[in-house]
């Protein structure tokens, strides 16, 4: 067997549990009434995400193409919705050998544009926030379909978990099977599972991804922590964003042929 796609095959089976587990739907939910799609019901909070990933890159530079690469990442990300901006400080590891990178990215929503940060390296680079995606949503889509709810511990804990489906067309840069659970009462998220086709950062890549959510703190205790631009970075966003676009609305429409999301 090709040594690639042994290694990618590894990545797999490490993330299958965690992808049988969302995708996997308990017999005692079958006659649940499927419940109204939920949004994060603060617009100011702070929130944690652990993701491996498993990735393929189809693009890019030769040297990286069809190369199987395992990323762990850890972000910190800060949603200010009240002043329409975003922002996350990230940290990769990759399995393979690659430098740990560590970076910050400031999302201006009426600009659709984010500025990344590599502190250690202090450089900046502007791009397109379509084209750098890394945060939660604030609400469940509204195509979304339910997949049932589930507990954790002696039913100390319920989600909602929900899937969504982007078919494999020219309109959709990203495309394949999304699932995610959130908490049933809270609409806090727990974690989710991504495989597919996914174009971000610049690169096009096959990507099996899990992610898990933690430390959720309503409110942003330290907006300059996270929002702040350092002076080696030339272009700083505007300290308030506009009132932009809503985010992950619940009434959004499902993916189809000939018709885009944002």
């Amino acid at each position: 067997m090709d040594h690639r796609v042994a290694m990618l095959a590894c990545i797999i089976m490490v993330l299958l549990p965690a992808i049988i587990a969302q995708t996997t739907e308990d017999p005692s939910n079958i006659t649940q009434e499927t419940p109204a799609k939920c949004c994060i019901p603060a617009s100011q909070f702070t929130i944690s995400k652990s993701s491996s990933s498993g990735v393929v890159r189809l693009d890019g530079p030769t040297e990286f193409r069809n190369s199987p690469i395992a990323v762990l990442e850890e972000a910190h990300e800060a949603h200010d919705y009240v002043n329409s901006r975003f922002a996350a400080y990230i940290i990769r590891r990759f399995i393979n050998g690659y430098p740990e990178q560590h970076l910050r990215i400031i999302e201006d929503i009426e600009e659709e544009t984010v500025l990344i940060i590599f502190p250690y390296e202090e450089k900046c680079v502007k791009g397109r926030a379509a084209d750098y995606p890394f945060r939660a949503d604030r609400c469940v889509k509204g195509y979304a379909d339910f997949l049932g709810t589930s507990y954790i511990d002696d039913k100390a804990l319920y989600a909602n978990t929900w899937a969504i489906f982007i078919p494999d067309e020219p309109q959709f840069p990203t495309n394949g099977y999304l699932s995610m659970t959130v908490g049933r009462d809270s609409c806090i998220p727990h974690g989710s599972v991504f495989a597919g086709v996914a174009v971000g950062w610049e690169v096009k890549q096959h990507i099996v991804s899990t992610s898990g959510y933690y430390n959720y703190e309503e409110g942003i205790a330290d907006p300059d922590a996270y929002f702040a631009v350092p002076d080696y970075c030339e272009e700083k966003p505007r300290k308030n964003g506009g009132a932009g676009r809503p985010e992950g609305r619940p009434d959004a429409e499902r993916p189809s042929k000939g018709r885009k999301t944002d």
